[in-house]
């Protein structure tokens, strides 16, 4: 979808009649197109068209179908200022290759054991960069590129990026002025349906973050962009929204059609950079807690120190975000006292990028000492760790995000707690519906980890209806009152299975579909 223009969208599937409301993450004008022979739910397809003004962001959004059956899972799209073709279905080898025209963005899907080709002119010297946007669109599809002359020599063979995970990408400059040829298919040879694709070509930089990759909220900050193919693109200064918690970037090239796009990471906390050379324990960084410390790693084995006061029997929590922030990198965290003496070393198991909480024994001094893990160095590989004191509490989860029932009818979301030295009860609401939904099973009793929350839908709400809450929980946690959103991430994640950091904007949000109530038939045949 293309800003400043009108996208239509054909959605194909079962249960889609009564299908009247799309819902979108991005701002949109959506208008369902009347039925007629060739978009009837009854025939298993369904169309809106979407307008998206000039100035949304680009990026992946999500969109979501409800209808008198209920919610559709989400579905990933993305915000593109490419101009757009579909896939000609014919382009299966070399000879019969889709002719492309820069700058141009194509949607379309690899087959099984098959592949896709695509052709374009350049002149000699010409500046041309290949995206596929695959993965990152929640496809199964691994994509593997391959640029060719036109002889079909082999100029590029290209798989992951570092920054973004599985999907392909490349910059390249064209050594003679003819015709180049780009072979796509699936690492594994899948193909079908669902192994779809946008196939971005045209001179757009490759960003893969910003840096520093975070600012403060209510905040002016200087940004500069990171990543490959990145000659050109100019620094930016802007200002973080108040109640922002991340912000979407552009990055293009002046005078160019087609942007790269990145996520500023925002917070409540001061925000500061490494002061270079702090390369040993006596030129660290001093840093304040609680704060946020940007950094990168300019150079093969490249070490960061950071300096802090602590106080006797102060508990401390250091995050650190590379790889869900688009930096290629892993960090190797370790924390030390006055002496040298090592006190910690963060985790970094699975999708953890580094967390490490400690307890000091004394007041004093301390040293953080920030390295890449595979001790890599380059000017994209940028970090950022966050500081801040120990808070006793909660982390709460649910395994769905969306449910459905029908009007005077009920639904069930069973709720996981992890606990922080914390054990008392803990009431959980559904926010965002109304006070006319009833709840029941409202509260993790004392000590328990988890409840089946029960909530009954008021008369009101009419079949087709889309809406969206949170679940929230409270507790009074010693002297204070505190209160934390359940994630949904569990949820996203089996959706998504090869995204490894689905899109945190679709974090804790919980789809509820309004659908038409059961017939006594229909009723009848299931007690049976």
């Amino acid at each position: 979808m293309s800003p400043g223009k009108t996208t239509t969208v054909t959605f194909s599937g079962e249960n889609l009649n009564g299908a009247e409301e799309l819902w979108t993450s991005f701002p949109a004008k959506v208008a369902r197109v009347p039925s007629d022979k060739t978009n009837d739910p009854g025939s298993g397809k369904v169309t809106f068209q979407l307008s998206v003004p000039k100035d949304a962001p680009l990026g992946i959004g999500a969109v979501q179908l409800t209808t008198t059956n209920g919610a559709s899972d989400l579905f990933l799209f993305m915000i593109d200022d490419l101009p757009n073709v579909t896939k000609s279905g014919t382009n299966k080898t070399i000879a019969s290759a889709q002719e492309l025209k820069l700058p141009v963005a194509v949607d379309g899907n690899c087959e099984e054991t098959g592949f896709d080709y695509y052709s374009f002119r350049a002149k000699k010297g010409q500046r041309v960069t290949v995206e596929v946007v695959a993965n990152r669109l929640g496809s199964p599809l691994d994509p593997v590129v391959r640029l060719l002359d036109a002889a079909g020599k082999e100029l590029i063979y290209c798989d992951d990026d570092p920054a973004i995970g599985s999907d392909a990408r490349f910059s390249f400059t064209a050594p003679s002025a003819g015709r180049y040829l780009i072979e796509l298919r699936d690492i594994g040879y899948q193909g079908g349906p669902k192994y779809h694709y946008r196939l971005r070509v045209g001179n757009f930089p490759l960003a893969g973050a910003p840096f520093p990759l975070g600012a403060r909220q209510g905040a002016g900050t200087k940004i500069i962009f990171v990543g490959r193919n990145m000659e050109g693109v100019r620094p930016i200064n802007l200002r973080v929204p108040e109640n922002a918690t991340r912000m979407p970037l552009n990055v293009k090239f002046r005078g160019s059609q087609g942007s790269g796009f990145v996520t500023l990471a925002a917070s409540q906390f001061p925000e500061l950079i490494e002061v270079e050379p702090d390369d040993t324990p006596e030129t660290a960084t001093k840093v304040l807690v609680p704060s946020v410390v940007n950094g990168r790693f300019a150079r093969p084995k490249d070490r960061d120190w950071f300096e802090f006061p602590a106080a006797k029997d102060q508990r401390l929590v250091f995050s650190g975000r590379t790889r869900s922030l688009g930096s290629p990198c892993d960090l190797f965290v370790r924390l030390f006292n006055a002496d040298g003496k090592q006190l910690g070393e963060a985790d970094v198991s699975g999708a953890n990028e580094g967390t490490l909480t400690n307890k000091f024994n004394e007041d004093g001094a301390y040293r953080l000492l920030v390295e890449e893990l595979n001790r890599q160095g380059g000017p994209d590989l940028v970090y950022r760790i966050q500081i801040e004191p120990f808070q006793p509490g909660f982390t709460l989860s649910v395994e769905t995000n969306r449910v459905e029932a029908a009007s005077n009818g009920s639904f069930e979301i069973k709720i996981a707690a992890v606990r922080r030295e914390y054990d008392g009860p803990i009431t959980v609401s559904p926010v965002g519906l109304g006070d006319d939904f009833a709840v029941e099973n409202n509260v993790v009793a004392e000590k328990k980890n988890e409840t089946t929350l029960k909530v009954k839908l008021p008369a009101r709400v009419e079949a087709g209806q889309l809406l969206h809450f949170n679940i929230t929980g409270k507790a009074r946690v010693g002297v204070a009152d505190f209160e934390t959103t359940a994630s949904t991430m569990p949820a996203l994640k089996k959706l998504f299975p090869l995204l490894r950091y689905p899109p945190a904007d679709l974090d804790g949000m919980i789809a509820l579909g309004i659908k038409a109530a059961a017939s006594n038939a229909d009723a009848a045949k299931k007690r049976e």
